[in-house]
């Protein structure tokens, strides 16, 4: 553990200083990614050859009641502001990374309430892990990496007017079983009085912003990146998924795949979600011999 710690720190330090470049350049690209925003159709847990993604610009998993950016939910042109827009889950060698594209971040206000962008959410078989995005709402260093062990950890959508706290409809949605908003969108962050022994580290957190244009000015851009050969996993998971939701329930943003995962092209190596993989890839290696 105590090595694991120190590698996390030394590579927040690294990415405090890369963050000063940005994560986009003159044009809108996410230079380390290739990726340029709203360029690509929609996609849902979808792998391209170098990374997994999703992609839901002017599209939500659920339909919500009343139609999205209606009540209960913070509103009419204000539904803009909550949109969770593109996702992308990738390896870069010596760290994973999450990517995430936003119309708004880490806070927005909007009918009285000051609304927050969710924990990063990462599940691996049944063992659950959070990455606090923001110190604001549940007091949590930013970037901390935590062992999830029960509903007791988490905290779900933010109980205040207009928002899908307390809704009780059963609504359809992309996710699976029809369910309630709450249940669909799951957890919104860590809590603030989690038993600091399940910390397992520390990831760096990147953002910058960038207009677009066609309405999409201002979009927020949020990577996080981490070593997750500390989360010590107990066994080995079939599934991954990595999740993200706004406090107000207005949309939601996941990417799921399943274990193994495929191989990349020979100039990528093999993509991986930490430690799960290197399993995998070393298995293979020992049945090939």
């Amino acid at each position: 553990m105590r090595k694991a710690l120190t590698l996390a720190v030394l590579l927040q330090t690294v990415l405090a200083g890369a963050a000063l470049a940005g994560l986009v350049d003159g044009t809108g690209e996410v230079t380390e990614w290739g990726i340029t925003p709203f360029t690509q159709p929609n996609v849902a847990d979808t792998f391209d050859g170098t990374r997994w993604r999703t992609i839901q610009n002017d599209y939500a998993p659920i339909d919500y009641p009343g139609g999205v950016g209606y009540r209960p939910s913070p509103g009419g042109a204000l539904g803009e502001t909550f949109d969770l827009e593109e996702m992308y889950v990738g390896d870069f060698v010596t760290e994973t990374r999450v990517l995430l594209v936003g119309s708004n971040g880490p806070t927005a206000d909007a009918v009285g309430t000051t609304w927050f962008l969710g924990d990063l959410f990462i599940t691996l078989g049944d063992q659950q892990f959070g990455i606090v995005t923001s110190g604001l709402h549940q007091g949590l260093t930013v970037g901390s990496i935590y062992r999830l062990l029960g509903d007791g950890d988490t905290v779900g959508l933010q109980d205040a007017d207009r928002s899908y706290a307390g809704n009780t409809r059963v609504r359809a949605n992309d996710y699976g079983p029809d369910d309630t908003v709450p249940n669909i969108v799951g957890p919104l962050s860590i809590a603030g009085d989690i038993d600091p022994s399940q910390l397992l580290g520390m990831a760096g957190i990147q953002s910058d912003t960038f207009d677009y244009g066609g309405g999409e000015d201002g979009t927020y851009l949020l990577q996080y990146a981490f070593d997750p050969t500390g989360f010590g996993l107990t066994e080995e998971p079939d599934t991954w998924s990595t999740q993200i939701t706004w406090g107000c329930g207005n949309d939601v943003i996941r990417v799921k795949g399943d274990m193994p995962y495929i191989p990349e092209p020979a100039t990528f190596g093999m993509l991986m979600f930490g430690m799960a993989l290197t399993y995998f890839a070393r298995r293979r290696n020992r049945q090939a011999r």
